[in-house]
């Protein structure tokens, strides 16, 4: 679809704004609900149905919104790449029937009808841009035009979960913290930040299995406070964890400096010369030269591109990017040539003692 590749297109260039050594992007979403239907969650397809055209009644005004895309016309591979854009959830790749999302062609942004609420109203921006993602949030948020949202004075929106109700904001830093993972740090910080209603996760792992070293950082307190305060506060936290992963890459390179840059030389060599890539390797050598770059081995431009290139070797967008969907054994193949391409054109890394 011409439409969709045009979008990822657009969004492919906001990678090079605002990128920073530890902080990647920073995403706020707002969860709202029209007051005379049930939660999407809770409603059958007829009233699903009402409350999509509804909703795009109202959400006909917003400026810089011309692209939609209604999730069930799409093919399972570009509904994939939305998610690995962080534009739709993961429960809308299978739960899809009466589902709509709107992207901003000006910013990376999004509006999602029937998504488990009625509204999820998502913005992204590279590096720490916090408050600027909530201030284009909640202009979105005003610009829908008609119903009255679920809300009541003394506990605020109401949600589908309860982990939203409140402000219904949920925001995240997305942080690279190979330094507080390789000295064996990361687990303190998850239990002190999660002592704070600060929650920490591996974006790319699982509960057995850190991959990537990139972490969510994100809010866990909707009710009982206003969302400007709350996002003061996760972003002094995300400013205690860089100075964290400042010392951390400090003191493991003081001690681990030869290993480091043998490790480097042989990653680049993969990337140069494999044959065949698979995710999680992929992931991990990408971390491990990403670290490189903030440390000078490489040119700093590279940075947005080894970002880009972290969401462009995934299934759904290697999918798109052949326009057929690929068996597994294709993904690696397909992968393995992306890489190589990008990564011969930045150069051997360079050591300097």
């Amino acid at each position: 679809m011409k439409a969709i590749n045009s979008l990822f297109k657009t969004y492919r260039k906001h990678f090079d704004q605002h990128h920073q050594p530890i902080v990647m992007r920073s995403q706020v979403c707002l969860i709202r609900n029209f007051l005379e239907f049930k939660f999407s969650d809770f409603a059958t397809d007829d009233e699903k149905r009402k409350i999509l055209n509804f909703a795009k009644i109202c959400t006909r005004k917003l400026k810089n919104f011309k692209t939609s895309f209604d999730l069930t016309a799409l093919t399972p591979a570009e509904r994939l790449a939305l998610q690995e854009y962080e534009m739709i959830g993961k429960k809308l790749l299978t739960n899809h029937a009466w589902s709509e999302v709107i992207c901003g062609s000006k910013v990376r942004a999004a509006v999602t009808i029937n998504g488990g609420d009625h509204l999820r109203i998502c913005v992204i921006h590279s590096g720490l841009q916090l408050k600027k993602s909530l201030e284009k949030a909640s202009t979105i948020d005003d610009e829908i035009d008609g119903g009255d949202y679920a809300f009541l004075p003394d506990i605020g929106y109401l949600t589908s979960r309860p982990c939203s109700l409140g402000t219904g904001m949920r925001a995240a830093v997305f942080m690279h913290l190979p330094g507080l993972v390789l000295t064996e740090q990361i687990q303190y910080l998850t239990n002190a930040v999660q002592q704070i209603g600060i929650g920490i996760n591996n974006v790319y792992g699982d509960s057995s299995r850190i991959l990537g070293h990139v972490f969510k950082i994100s809010n866990q307190q909707t009710l009982g406070i206003k969302e400007s305060e709350e996002i003061r506060r996760l972003g002094d936290v995300v400013k205690t964890v860089m100075e964290q992963e400042n010392m951390a890459r400090t003191s493991f390179l003081e001690q681990n400096r030869i290993l480091f840059r043998d490790r480097i030389g042989r990653m680049y060599g993969v990337l140069c010369s494999c044959y065949t890539l698979t995710s999680d390797d992929a992931l991990e050598i990408l971390s491990w030269m990403r670290f490189a770059v903030d440390l000078g081995i490489f040119d700093v431009k590279y940075r947005p591109g080894i970002d880009r290139l972290m969401v462009e070797i995934q299934p759904g967008n290697l999918a798109l990017r052949c326009d057929q969907i690929l068996t597994e054994e294709e993904q690696d193949r397909k992968r393995a040539i992306i890489v190589h391409t990008f990564f011969k054109q930045m150069g051997e890394p360079r050591f300097t003692d």
